[in-house]
């Protein structure tokens, strides 16, 4: 969803940037910058609020960090969880291979840590008695990085404003601490499985990511 919805805004802006030539070439600016990720707060599994600072070192080499509050998306059914809160984190460096056009490629590190109330089925397997229904928290923290490339386009004549769409690849680990949990008693996994981790459907495990998003940009 999330791809298709950045190739959709992409296609968009290279089509009204194609029309007016005169925004054709970016203006590539050294020194601090600020970043928003609009759709952000619409993100299915956990909307996010933040902003994101950089700064450009010369016209090739460029250094951007983003910290965002998560919270329940406006798409989780209200019944499956509750108090959704945590924090994302986002640091890239970027190398601008094309300064007459503004394509880059990029390597980033993104920390993510969340927690919510949940309830489900423990058992004690030494025991064989199980909790129906039990309720307690669950903490998700996920380590990851991965390479990316994409573009920058004015959306000002002057450069002040900007648009960056860029898509990648990356690996990330999700690590599960499940607190207030009866010593001895694990979480009955079923066979059902999810495509969204919410609720505490998922498993401590490796996966590949895909990055894909855009961002405005505004030049201090």
């Amino acid at each position: 969803m999330k791809i298709i919805f950045f190739a959709f805004c992409l296609l968009i802006t290279i089509s009204v940037v194609a029309q007016k030539k005169n925004r054709h070439t970016p203006v590539i600016q050294q020194g601090w910058f600020l970043s928003l990720n609009p759709h952000a707060i619409f993100e299915p599994e956990q909307g996010a609020v933040g902003l994101g600072i950089g700064y450009r070192l010369n016209d090739h080499i460029e250094l951007w960090t983003e910290m965002n509050y998560l919270y329940r998306g406006f798409f989780q059914d209200p019944g499956d969880f509750t108090n959704l809160q945590g924090i994302r984190s986002s640091t890239s460096l970027k190398y601008y291979y094309s300064k007459k056009h503004g394509f880059f490629a990029g390597v980033e590190f993104r920390v993510k840590k969340y927690s919510f109330m949940d309830q489900t089925d423990f058992e004690n397997l030494q025991t064989n008695q199980v909790l129906n229904n039990f309720r307690y928290k669950a903490s998700h923290t996920l380590i990851g990085g991965g390479a990316f490339w994409g573009k920058r386009f004015k959306v000002t004549p002057n450069g002040k404003f900007e648009l960056e769409g860029n898509i990648g690849i990356g690996v990330k680990h999700r690590m599960i601490d499940r607190k207030n949990v009866p010593a001895g008693y694990s979480k009955i996994e079923y066979s059902l499985r999810r495509i969204s981790p919410l609720p505490d459907y998922d498993n401590e495990q490796t996966l590949p990511y895909f990055p894909a998003i855009f961002r405005l940009i505004y030049h201090l």
